[in-house]
């Protein structure tokens, strides 16, 4: 890892110092970017007495600048800007709302900012309203109120398209709430159905160990068709002989 150098800011780097700060930095950050847009200068004991200017001017310049971004947190500090942006669907733009955007509806209203003052953790990409943090001075952060808006002049308000959104999320939500009550109350339903067919069924059924028609079977012993047999001894052909001798007998004589 290449060895850190120590600068001298000259002007005010947002998230490294401000003017008369000395930090470490790394060289090629600072032979790349620091030192050609003369943002600072190598510290070395040529430059201790203008580190020292540096110093008192910064103190000085720092005072004037906190007391300047007090008097302007005043007026932007919960300030509302508009910006407008091509629909794509619903609520979702075509592209997105980013930092330079955001500057550039400030400018208009009279607050001149630099980009990086301006705190966006993503850009934009739906219509709404959003609450930007924005640095006016690192002791003097404030909020304001970014309404990204449909650029088509025949679009209705801001306020009507997320209340009518804001509805129809809620209708589509009941109306899944319903369907899967529905759903539900008919699987209960046909589980009913299912349960009331199988009732008769189960009480048709015989009875364990019990079949068809064998209460109707003859006593063990007992077959069909013996209460008809005439009684031991007393034959139906008997009769009729006896009658038969009798004649006979009535003959001779």
């Amino acid at each position: 890892m290449a060895k850190r150098q120590e600068v001298l800011l000259v002007e005010d780097v947002l998230k490294l110092g401000n003017m008369g700060d000395v930090v470490r930095v790394a060289p090629g950050y600072a032979r790349n970017y620091l030192f050609p847009y003369r943002l600072a200068i190598p510290v070395s004991q040529a430059h201790k007495r203008q580190v020292d200017v540096l110093r008192e001017k910064a103190a000085k310049s720092e005072t004037e600048r906190e007391a300047h971004a007090l008097v302007q947190k005043k007026t932007v500090d919960g300030m509302t800007v508009q910006i407008p942006g091509r629909v794509a669907h619903e609520l979702e733009l075509f592209g997105s709302i980013g930092t330079k955007e955001i500057v550039a509806a400030l400018e208009a209203k009279g607050v001149k900012l630099d980009g990086k003052q301006v705190h966006l953790t993503e850009k934009i990409k739906r219509l709404g309203v959003y609450a930007i943090e924005v640095s006016l001075h690192r002791k003097v952060p404030v909020t304001i109120k970014v309404e990204v808006i449909n650029s088509d002049p025949n679009a209705p308000s801001l306020a009507d398209t997320l209340a009518a959104y804001a509805a129809a999320q809620i209708k589509s939500k009941e109306d899944a709430k319903k369907a899967k009550e529905a759903g539900k109350n008919g699987d209960e339903a046909a589980a009913e159905g299912d349960a009331a067919k199988a009732e008769p069924a189960a009480a048709e059924k015989p009875a364990k160990g019990d079949k068809a028609g064998k209460s109707e079977k003859p006593a063990k012993g007992d077959k069909a068709g013996k209460s008809e047999k005439p009684a031991k001894g007393d034959k139906g052909d008997k009769g009729d002989k006896g009658d038969k001798g009798k004649k006979a007998d009535k003959g001779k004589k």
